[in-house]
């Protein structure tokens, strides 16, 4: 497994780290975005990078061992004979994708799908989720901050000036050393992963004149793959409606991070909307996404690896009542 340079053993994790992007929905109570931005988490690859076949040889590993209330290391070095450090990557890596549960490192709903249908991540829309979640979380530092800071309201900078500008925001919440060390480390996955890697093939970023890192617009997203970003980024700030104009701005969301404009974005509302997967209302001066009963992003996410229509809660073995 590649690896970018030697990672420091530890990390170092402050009690508070601000968000670098700050306008983040604030409610009365703790909402699931929340939690999942909670403690972030500034080493994610652990030097190495995101070489999708190693991955793949982790989820086969996982279904081997079968069902357990909790796998260790030690359970997939033995299935794997990878060494740890590299198990160590490859499960923050998962982790931080969606792909498996932390601390038990059992695969996710998601990673189930995946281990079943796509082991390889040859699809597009296993990759589109994977960026969606990965550069969605904001507990994964560095690689949130990229799509929903650098990419959106900074200038573009070279790769280098991106290691410079992320060790000047975090001065003072990490030694320098960790600094040095692991920004490096973490900016280099995130740009090799998305020019090198197999997440180059969703054409989201690109090098400009100058060596400068830019976003390019991902127009040819999976319907059914966008339609569970939307269930799972709404539900996940404890509501069902959501503005357009909220929604291709908030940090997280899949406009932001596919780089779609209003304009796309409504074209694949409305083909949400006529197949009955979401309710696009634009009268008496609306302009928002409303959910559907019944719908949830598992389902949805089911419904596309199984090549199948979704099914809404209570359709499933007979008529909705």
């Amino acid at each position: 497994m590649s690896r970018t340079s030697e990672s420091p053993k530890g990390e170092e994790h402050p009690p508070e780290q601000r968000f670098l992007f700050g306008d983040l929905p604030q409610e009365s109570e703790a909402s699931e975005a929340e939690v999942r931005a909670s403690s972030r988490k500034l080493q994610v690859s652990n030097g190495y990078l995101l070489e999708f076949e190693r991955l793949s040889q982790l989820l086969s590993a996982l279904v081997r061992i079968g069902p357990k209330g909790r796998i260790t290391r030690a359970d997939i070095i033995d299935e794997t004979g990878l060494p740890d450090r590299s198990i160590e990557a490859l499960v923050s890596m998962a982790t931080a994708m969606g792909i498996l549960k932390p601390v038990i490192q059992t695969l996710t709903s998601h990673g189930a799908l995946l281990a079943e249908h796509d082991v390889f991540f040859e699809r597009q829309g296993t990759l589109e989720w994977c960026h969606y979640r990965g550069a969605g979380s904001a507990r994964n530092l560095v690689w949130f901050d990229v799509f929903n800071r650098l990419l959106v309201i900074e200038e573009p900078m070279t790769h280098p000036e991106w290691n410079t500008w992320f060790r000047k925001e975090l001065a003072g919440s990490y030694s320098e050393r960790t600094l040095r060390k692991v920004v490096q480390e973490e900016v280099h996955f995130v740009v090799n992963g998305y020019l090198e890697q197999k997440l180059k093939t969703l054409d989201i970023l690109e090098v400009g004149d100058g060596e400068v890192l830019i976003p390019r617009r991902h127009r040819n997203i999976d319907h059914l793959i966008f339609a569970a970003m939307l269930y799972d980024f709404i539900e996940s700030h404890g509501g069902r409606t959501l503005e357009i104009m909220e929604l291709t701005h908030l940090p997280g969301s899949p406009t932001v991070l596919f780089q779609l404009d209003a304009d796309s974005v409504r074209a694949l509302l409305e083909t949400l909307h006529n197949e009955g997967l979401v309710r696009y209302e634009t009268t008496h001066n609306l302009d928002q996404i409303r959910l559907i009963p019944g719908y949830g992003p598992e389902e949805l996410l089911q419904a596309y690896f199984r090549g199948r229509k979704p099914q809404r809660q209570g359709e499933i073995g007979g008529a909705r009542g």
